[in-house]
């Protein structure tokens, strides 16, 4: 990762916009940043770590503190990072959680943190906080710790990588060497070998739980069984299913023992509920006899009640006949008069229709007559209006005269009418005369007026032809019902003759009335015969089948007598109760004997199962023992666990070789700068002396002075020679990670401080072996107060401070010579 151009707005002490373009820089070799104290050097570090992760390149400032105290209210806060990896540039754009003045009215409102991720290609842009800040780390294959520990050497951070122990480096080492395959073997070989044991343990607890289970009766061998529980069975498992295997055939000789008991109780069970199947035979024939005698009587008795009954409702029946034979007469002669009725009623509606015909008629010789005095007050309207049009327009043509005289005769001129020039007497216009417009509207009314006229016309015709029609019509109806063809005599007739019809059918109607009352009364009756009828029939059938059954129970009654008597010659000199008391005796006997057979079934099919699932269990106990064995081994060794041994795991083994390849490189720079003084080492003398104990080890650091000839601790280095073994491993890492094919691609490094604890000749060693560097095309920023840096380094960033006039903050400045 390389970064191409930083932009800083309202960052930090940047209160404004600040624009960082290292392109500027170059691609390789050493910058320099200086400036005042406190003006924001290392910010710039931070702006690029907060860019990338969210997080400053120290932690030392959180987040919520990024907001620059110098800029305006609506100055943004964010940082936008340009940078390339491997030959392609991304752009990422962060801003932390910040006060804002509102969009919309006043006061301040909250602007939520966010991040943007921008790609070279035609992907969409990530937006979201958290796959930001996935997607960077899978795109550099760094986290943050890892970025700032190998490309980040922050202010008072110079120990940290030399002074981690095994565990740290070895997370570290695990996602920049991809050994987390490794680590995966090794847990799953530990649980491979936990989950066996487990199964190992399970076989083993269910066998113990099914050998707690074993039926025995036998006081010497359930002693020996409960020996064996005391131990839980320890080395006895085959020991005790012999012991099963004995109580079992004990068990079954017995169930054989009470097997032949039971026959012969069985036996003589059945002897005993022969002879009282007897006694309660003979009993119950006693029973039915007494019960089929009291059902005779009682038969008996209904039939006789029956026959009394039956002769009530023949007397009854006929009595009932005879009331129904009356009663219909009227039904009869209720259906001659409906008949009657129905005739007259025709003849009524005939006579009405009649009666409608003739006032229809009377009623359009009303409207005729009106029809004909509308039509003489039409014609009188028109001739008075037809004459007074003809007078307007006599008066009209009258006053042409005056009209020609007073428009076109002028002295000298001739007459249009005579020709003459001379014109001794005109005639005066009168003063009333009408206009060719009154001649035209009296025209108008005279010819409306004859329109009503003639239309008046028309319909007295067309009513004159349809009155004639009705009265032919009304004519022919007279002739066919009333025999007359005078319209007078008709009206008469038909009058007459209508008021006689009503009172026939009103006449009709009480005596029908009365007929219906008798009609209703026959048909109750007729209902109640029939009923009665069903009654005695099916009394008469209810009779008949007890009948049947008297005489089926008189045959059954002789053969029980006849059984019971065979039953009692059986029964002679036999004891009923001492039968009973035997009887009972044997069936506590048989209850008991299948007790004991039941618990000795049982018995035998527990102990037999028992065995059988203690078999499978202890087979399968053994393979588990043989394959936790082996797993077991395994996992020990590759998790370093085993007795006497050296606690590396594997893959600590893996990255202790890494580790050596690290220090290889390291110590070419460390021993140049330190005049071949120092070198690091793994502290195989740790690893020789943890055979026991649960500390990991294998990538622990030490230091050897080739002046004393001695091997000590890193922490006892000083601070310069600290500064000086952290940039050689941190530069020996870098060039690891990146030689390992599909490595991370390292092309910048940032060192903060760290060189004012070395002297003129280590500082220049220090400088020396970072401008070596740049054969990799690595760019390294350094930070420094130093004075003698700023004439050694040409490429600089310059931090100021602005004070005064020129507003508050620190400004950048790029000088490149």
């Amino acid at each position: 990762m390389r970064p191409l151009k930083l932009i800083m707005s309202a960052f930090g002490p940047y209160a404004g916009q600040t624009v960082i373009d290292f392109s500027q820089l170059g691609e390789q070799g050493l910058y320099l940043i200086t400036g005042d104290t406190g003006a924001g050097k290392t910010v710039i570090f931070d702006a690029v770590s907060y860019a990338l992760y969210g997080q400053t390149s120290g932690g030392v400032r959180d987040a919520n503190m990024l907001r620059s105290q110098y800029a305006d209210a609506d100055t943004p806060t964010f940082v936008e990072l340009e940078f390339s990896f491997r030959g392609k540039c991304y752009r990422v754009k962060r801003n932390p959680e910040y006060r804002r003045p509102a969009k919309r009215g006043t006061g301040m409102t909250k602007e939520k943190a966010g991040a943007e991720l921008y790609y070279p290609d035609d992907r969409v842009p990530v937006t979201r906080m958290s796959e930001v800040d996935k997607s960077i780390v899978e795109l550099l294959g760094l986290n943050h710790k890892q970025f700032t520990q190998i490309t980040m050497i922050a202010q008072g951070q110079f120990r940290k990588f030399l002074d981690t122990n095994t565990d740290e480096r070895s997370k570290i080492f695990r996602d920049l060497f991809h050994t987390y395959f490794f680590q995966q073997l090794q847990d799953k070989l530990k649980q491979d070998a936990a989950a066996k044991r487990n199964e190992f343990a399970e076989q083993q607890r269910r066998s113990e739980q099914a050998l707690n289970g074993i039926s025995c009766i036998y006081p010497a061998y359930t002693e020996q069984l409960q020996s064996f529980a005391l131990r839980h069975y320890e080395g006895c498992v085959e020991e005790v299913l012999t012991l099963v295997d004995t109580i079992t055939a004990l068990d079954e000789k017995e169930q054989q023992q009470v097997a032949a008991a039971a026959a012969i109780v069985t036996k003589n069970l059945t002897a005993l509920q022969d002879s009282l199947g007897a006694i309660a035979k003979k009993q119950q024939l006693e029973k039915y006899m007494q019960t089929t005698e009291a059902k005779m009587v009682s038969m008996q008795k209904q039939l006789e009640q029956e026959a009394a009954a039956a002769v009530q409702r023949q007397e009854a029946l006929q009595k009932l006949e005879a009331e129904v034979n009356e009663a219909q007469k009227g039904e009869v002669e209720l259906a001659q008069l409906q008949t009657e009725r129905q005739q007259l009623a025709a003849r009524q509606r005939e006579l009405l229709q009649l009666q409608d015909m003739q006032q229809r008629y009377q009623r359009q010789e009303v409207v005729l007559l009106q029809k004909r005095q509308e039509y003489k007050q039409a014609c009188d309207n028109f001739n008075h209006l037809n004459e007074l049009s003809d007078t307007c327009f006599d008066r009209f043509l009258s006053a042409q005269a005056g009209l020609l005289a007073h428009d076109k005769l002028k002295p000298g001129k001739p007459c249009p009418v005579c020709g003459s020039c001379e014109h001794p007497q005109l005639v005066q216009l009168a003063q009333d005369a009408p206009t060719e417009n009154d001649v035209e509207q009296a025209r108008a009314k005279a010819e409306a007026a004859q329109k009503i006229r003639d239309g008046l016309i028309g319909e007295g015709k067309a009513l004159k032809e349809h009155l004639e029609l009705d009265k032919t019509l009304l004519l022919g109806k007279g002739v066919e019902l009333l025999g007359c063809d005078d319209l007078k005599l008709i009206a008469e007739r038909a009058q007459s003759e209508l008021k006689d019809v009503n009172n026939k059918i009103t006449a009709l109607r009480l005596k029908m009335g009365f007929l219906q009352e008798k009609v209703e009364q026959y048909r109750k009756l007729a209902k109640t015969l029939e009923q009665q009828k069903a009654v005695d029939k099916q009394a008469e059938a209810a009779a008949q089948s007890i009948r049947q059954q008297l005489a089926g129970a008189e045959g059954q009654l002789q053969e029980l007598k006849k059984q019971l008597a065979e039953q009692n010659e059986l029964l002679t000199d036999v004891d009923e109760q001492k039968l009973q008391q035997e009887h009972e005796k044997l069936l506590v006997q048989q209850r008991e004997l299948e007790l004991q057979d039941k618990r000795l079934y049982a018995a035998i099919k527990n102990n037999q199962r028992i065995k059988q699932e203690v078999s499978g269990y202890e087979a399968r106990r053994a393979a588990c023992e043989a394959e936790y064995s082996l797993i077991n081994s395994l996992s020990a060794t590759l998790n370093g666990t085993l007795t006497g041994k050296k606690r590396v795991n594997l893959e600590t083994y893996v990255q202790m070789h890494y580790f050596d390849k690290i220090l290889q490189r390291a110590n070419v720079r460390l021993l140049h700068m330190s005049r071949g003084q120092y070198e690091l080492c793994r502290d195989k003398m740790q690893d020789a002396d943890s055979k026991t104990g649960n500390s990991k080890t294998g990538l622990d650091l030490e230091v050897k002075d080739y002046y004393s000839g001695n091997l000590r601790s890193v922490k006892t280095l000083s601070g310069g020679e600290s500064f000086m073994a952290s940039l050689a491993l941190a530069l020996g890492l870098a060039d690891e990670v990146q030689s390992c094919a599909g490595g991370i691609q390292l092309d910048t490094m940032f060192v903060d401080e760290g060189f004012g604890s070395l002297d003129d000749s280590s500082l220049q060693q220090a400088i020396a072996t970072l401008q070596g560097l740049s054969e990799g095309h690595r760019l390294v920023g350094i930070i420094s107060h130093v004075h003698d840096l700023q004439e050694m380094i040409d490429k600089k960033i310059l931090v100021r401070k602005k004070r005064g006039q020129q507003g508050t903050g620190s400004e950048v400045a790029l000088v490149v010579d």
